[in-house]
């Protein structure tokens, strides 16, 4: 072999190392760049939204942000064990804190009779028809949607509103994230602005419940029921529960898109009832 040959053939192979250097210093770039991003969100908490926060809630455990920030910081934590009181009120066969009571002090007769429907998503056919439906256009789990669906319909009863209505703004404030926060500070999935309403998360644990489903849909219900009765009527008090009384009516308003997706599902419910 020629001294000329040799000499390329060591030229390819340091062309060779040096190229797998590069990409390994890239790879080990990415790694470090997925994990500051991963830390950064899980860092952040519930204001990220469900999607990116979930993924690192789950890689990381929710005591670790707790160690690093200080407990006064540790506002997931707190969420946490707000969620669990709801479990173990419900494993233990406690009932959830119900809104009845506080609901029972709006006068029945000031709310507009479009807003109530005791007979809607009465039967299992129903339910799972909605559920179905929800899963599909919103990319849930069945196991989510479903309960998003019995919570509906069990705080309906409780503060006497449509549960498709009240799925309805679900689906319109939140896209049924319950860790969405918009920027002037409401929560959850019904996007209720806890620094207004705070006193009313107390029986499911303090302001931050608003991130637990079960709390954040029935303290909503509640509020919506109070804004239709101030209001007069169910257009205006959705306007009011979005607070812009003075916002405009129409297809693609806010009151208009809440009508549009309760009468999609209340549509998908009456093809499934068993009693048509």
């Amino acid at each position: 072999m020629n001294l000329s040959l040799i000499k390329k053939l060591n030229a390819l192979e340091l062309h060779r190392i040096e190229v797998l250097s590069v990409l390994s210093r890239w790879g080990q770039s990415l790694v470090v760049l997925m994990v500051a991003a991963i830390l950064a969100v899980w860092l952040i908490g519930p204001k990220t939204g469900a999607g990116l926060f979930d993924l690192a809630h789950y890689l990381v455990p929710a005591e670790a942000r707790a160690l690093i920030l200080g407990t006064d910081s540790a506002e997931i934590l707190t969420a946490d064990e707000s969620a669990g009181q709801l479990k173990l009120w419900s494993s233990t066969g406690r009932d959830i804190p119900s809104i009845a009571s506080q609901a029972a002090l709006i006068p029945s007769h000031l709310i507009d009779h479009s807003a109530i429907d005791r007979g809607i998503l009465r039967t299992e056919a129903e339910r799972k028809a909605v559920t179905s439906h929800l899963t599909k256009k919103f990319g849930l789990s069945p196991e989510d949607t479903a309960h998003y669906v019995a919570q509906a319909i069990t705080v309906g009863k409780e503060v006497n509103l449509d549960p498709t209505l009240i799925l309805a703004v679900m689906a319109i404030e939140s896209n049924f994230n319950p860790r969405a926060e918009s920027r002037a500070g409401a929560q959850g999935l019904m996007q209720v602005r806890t620094h207004v309403h705070q006193e009313k998360f107390e029986p499911y644990g303090g302001p931050l419940a608003a991130f637990i489903p079960e709390a954040n849909i029935r303290v909503g219900a509640l509020i919506l029921k109070a804004c239709i009765a101030k209001a007069g009527s169910l257009e205006a008090g959705l306007k009011h529960y979005l607070g812009a009384p003075n916002a405009a009516s129409g297809i693609n308003t806010y009151t208009g898109k809440v009508f549009s997706e309760r009468e999609e599902l209340r549509s998908i419910a009456r093809r499934f009832n068993n009693n048509v």
